[in-house]
């Protein structure tokens, strides 16, 4: 600013100096003019002080004129005054009022242009947008003015930049086309995105825009985007790290193994990190169980870390399974060039490993880098921590399958074998010796149903197969074949409902149950039902002794038979009930008349009924 004052300074002393010896010339020629008789003339020659004056110093350049006219007039009529003819005298009173005249109007507007130049030059100083007018009749777009912020973006001051072309910091000529074709056709350019390359080679990222002006004349804007370009970047980095992420949590849910899950994360996040190595080490569920080993990438560089005995790669040795993340360097030549993150498993309880990248090159893992590495191997933790209990889980089932496979086949075995003994041994004894021996092969009994029911409910859990159309009326006679000693009243039906092999397992236990509480008389009565439309209502009543009410909703319970814990006994309503559930349908009990507990007892159930 002080500079530029300075210069301010010289040009003005200048213009004063111009001014005041065109004056004192015009001041001669006119005295000169007097004295030789031509002073029609001379006073013309106070035009050109009087112009410069108002056009450079449009304030003060009134008042020069009029002292300027003043001095003349009082010269011509200081002089002889017969010796002038009356023409001058009358020129010179008229000159005072056109050189006044003249400098009020030049004056003005002067005085508006400068008014004006100074504001639009304060624009173009002041602005944050890069400015420059630049001379296109050869094509080679010559600076000829350039704002301040234009020459921050070039790298230059403006006066050094006057006279160069602006190709020289702009190589895009593809964008330089565009600009020439765009004035050419509309006489301006849009904003579009390109580099300028400053004195110091250094690429700034702008918006170009262009305008054409009279003379071979071109405006160009150039807008330093970096600050944007910056944001954009990280606004992709974050979505690239987002996008890594969901990338790896939908592979934790589609895994189906520890090996595929592990695999999957070490294979993405490595590519995230640009890391040429990845590996892992995941602990077992058991305790007793070795560490698995995982690895991805440059397996090579995993070796040479191996065989390495420098201190870094001792340090990150010693603390492969720690509980937090850490960042390892090492250069040569004490150590192979190498750089590595370890980053623990985490789970709600502890951690279920670790796993590190590795990269052959001294790379400082961004603090961006490490969150999301370590988001990543939190979601990673949980995957494998689910996994491991789901293998555990998958392991009990199998090793309960085989007590279930060992207690069905070789106890029911055995239970066939002390039945066939028991009958032989019943046919031997007579009194209290035979009545002990019912009662044990009464117990071997119940031990069988026990296992059946345990069967079926193995069956109930095991069978994901989708629902298919039944002939209710077959698998009711079936099951009442089945109870040929029995009073059953069944009046047949012919409708098909939507059930599984296992549908006969409900009436073998509501007929069973009947037949076992109700006594040796007891009645039983099927009723079927199918005008409900959807569902098919059917009742299984007897005339036995009842169901409490206090028992009505504890009956359909597990191992619950009569209210009270039992070891396995009363599984059959559970069973009904399951079954029922798995077809989309419902049951209930009540009592055969109402408010009469100790006369009959029906049970109501649903099935689907097909279309």
């Amino acid at each position: 600013m002080e500079e530029q004052g300075g210069k301010l300074g010289v040009t003005e002393n200048i213009r004063l100096l111009i001014l005041a010896f065109i004056t004192i010339f015009a001041f001669a020629a006119n005295v000169a003019g007097i004295y030789y008789g031509v002073s029609l003339l001379t006073p013309l020659l106070f035009y050109i002080p009087i112009i410069l004056a108002a056009y450079w110093f449009p304030r003060r350049g009134v008042v020069f004129a009029v002292v300027v006219g003043v001095i003349q007039v009082i010269l011509v009529y200081s002089y002889s005054y017969p010796n002038l003819p009356q023409l001058t005298y009358a020129i010179s009173t008229a000159s005072f009022y056109i050189l006044v005249a003249i400098a009020v109007v030049i004056s003005s507007l002067s005085g508006d242009l400068k008014d004006k130049e100074a504001r639009y030059r304060s624009i173009f100083d002041h602005s944050e947008t890069g400015i420059f007018l630049v001379h296109n009749e050869t094509r080679d777009l010559e600076i000829e003015d350039a704002n301040r912020r234009g020459s921050e973006i070039l790298g230059n001051l403006p006066q050094d930049l006057v006279g160069k072309s602006f190709h020289e910091f702009w190589d895009d000529k593809a964008g330089s086309l565009s600009v020439v074709q765009g004035l050419a056709k509309k006489g301006f350019v849009p904003p579009f995105e390109s580099t300028i390359i400053n004195e110091g080679k250094i690429r700034t990222p702008v918006l170009i825009s262009a305008s054409r002006l009279p003379g071979h004349m071109i405006v160009i804007t150039t807008t330093d985007i970096t600050d944007r370009k910056r944001a954009e970047d990280e606004i992709r980095k974050i979505n690239l790290n987002l996008s890594t992420i969901n990338h790896i949590i939908s592979h934790s849910s589609e895994s189906t193994s520890v090996q595929e899950l592990v695999d999957n994360c070490l294979k993405f996040t490595r590519e995230f990190l640009k890391a040429e190595y990845g590996g892992a080490i995941v602990y077992m569920s058991n305790p007793a169980g070795a560490p698995r080993l995982f690895h991805n990438g440059d397996r090579e560089l995993y070796r040479e870390l191996k065989e390495s005995h420098g201190s870094e790669l001792k340090k990150w040795q010693d603390t492969i399974d720690l509980k937090e993340t850490a960042i390892f360097h090492a250069t040569p030549p004490d150590e192979v060039a190498w750089s590595a993150i370890i980053v623990p498993l985490p789970t709600r309880n502890r951690p279920v490993g670790s796993m590190y990248f590795a990269t052959r090159h001294p790379y400082a893992f961004t603090e961006n880098e490490r969150k999301i590495v370590e988001s990543i191997a939190k979601e990673t933790g949980t995957a494998i921590r689910k996994l491991q209990l789901s293998e555990e889980i998958i392991d009990a089932n199998q090793k309960s399958n085989l007590y279930l496979d060992i207690m069905m086949h070789d106890i029911n075995n055995a239970n066939l074998a002390s039945l066939w003994y028991g009958d032989l041994l019943i046919e031997t004894l007579d009194g209290e010796a035979r009545e002990m021996a019912d009662k044990m092969i009464e117990g071997i009994k119940k031990s069988r149903e026990v296992i059946k029911s345990l069967e079926t409910i193995r069956k109930i859990q095991e069978n994901h197969e989708d629902l298919k159309e039944i002939d209710l009326d077959s698998v009711i006679s079936q099951e009442i074949r089945h109870f040929p000693d029995a009073d059953i009243e069944y009046g047949g039906c012919s409708v098909m409902v939507y059930a599984d092999e296992l549908l006969g397992e409900i009436f073998t236990n509501l007929l069973g149950n009947s037949l076992k509480f109700g006594g040796n008389n007891v009645k039983i009565k099927i009723d079927i039902d199918d005008s409900g439309g959807d569902e098919v209502l059917i009742s299984v009543a007897d005339n036995g002794p009842g169901i409490p009410d206090d028992l009505k909703e504890v009956i359909f319970n597990r191992f619950k038979k009569n209210g009270e814990q039992g070891n396995g006994k009363g599984l059959g309503l559970y069973i009904i009930k399951t079954l029922l559930e798995s077809y989309g349908g419902r049951i209930s009990v009540e009592n055969k008349i109402e408010d009469h507990e100790d006369e009959g007892v029906v049970f109501t159930f649903t099935l689907p009924r097909c279309p």
